[in-house]
């Protein structure tokens, strides 16, 4: 089995926005409810909406961008995709229309187009595991449509 996304996928998908967003939870209702005076008499107003805009504003950007990343694995037929709960399985000619890989800052995105709809959607997002997809690339550049 080739695993064709990184193992950062779970720390990005999972384990960051839990934490970010329980300490930024935990933050917001101190600033709420805490007394004045424990923040030095200062008027706590703009902070107190600072925080929930800055709390919104992550949990909104995990959303979007980190919880569609998808884990994908592959055996030479068939290609496996999981979000770390459900495990989808399409063949990998028949199913597969293309994939296309991005980058983004420092990571390499990819995105593997359907034909028709799958059970996470049509398009199914990664962060590529540099050296195995590379390896994917090159094993199955007949097989699958790379852009």
């Amino acid at each position: 089995m080739l695993r064709l996304s990184s193992n950062l996928t779970l720390f990005l998908k999972l384990f960051l926005p839990v934490f970010w967003t329980t300490i930024m939870v935990g933050v917001t209702l101190v600033a709420w409810f805490a007394p004045e005076h424990y923040f030095g008499g200062i008027p706590l107003q703009s902070l107190r909406y600072g925080v929930v805009f800055l709390l919104l504003m992550g949990v909104g950007t995990f959303w979007l961008a980190l919880w569609p990343l998808k884990r994908v694995e592959t055996n030479g037929e068939y290609l496996y995709v999981s979000n770390y709960f459900r495990t989808a399985r399409y063949h990998l000619v028949e199913d597969v229309e293309e994939i296309t890989e991005n980058r983004f800052l420092f990571f390499k995105l990819a995105t593997v187009r359907l034909r028709g709809p799958g059970t996470f959607g049509r398009n199914l997002r990664f962060l590529t595991s540099r050296k195995q997809f590379d390896t994917f690339r090159r094993e199955f550049a007949g097989a699958v449509n790379f852009s």
